[in-house]
């Protein structure tokens, strides 16, 4: 099993709704993406100083079933319209569990 973590820096100046923007995209997504096992998302809770302001951890059933995550159509739709525009930095890393 594949696990995929992703963690997102907004924009200083990032509109305010943006957090429920990307929660309702990343929605879609876990209902479109059949190849996704589990999908969870939400904004930091700023128990740390210095953490980013959003993460992604999603798991998949092998590389080929993540690859096809991030190809799809509705995940790049969503990263394009929806994450982009605010995004200031971005992490991942993809480690087998």
């Amino acid at each position: 099993m594949i696990r995929h973590v992703a963690l997102f820096r907004l924009k200083e100046d990032a509109p305010a709704g943006t957090r429920q923007a990307l929660e309702e995209g990343l929605s879609l997504i876990a209902q479109t993406i059949s190849e996704i096992s589990n999908y969870e998302y939400g904004g930091d809770l700023g128990l740390r100083e210095g953490n980013f302001d959003f993460g992604v951890v999603a798991d998949f059933e092998n590389a080929e079933s993540f690859e096809t995550y991030v190809n799809h159509p509705e995940h790049q739709a969503f990263l394009k319209k929806r994450l982009m525009p605010v995004l200031a930095e971005r992490v991942s890393v993809q480690i087998e569990i």
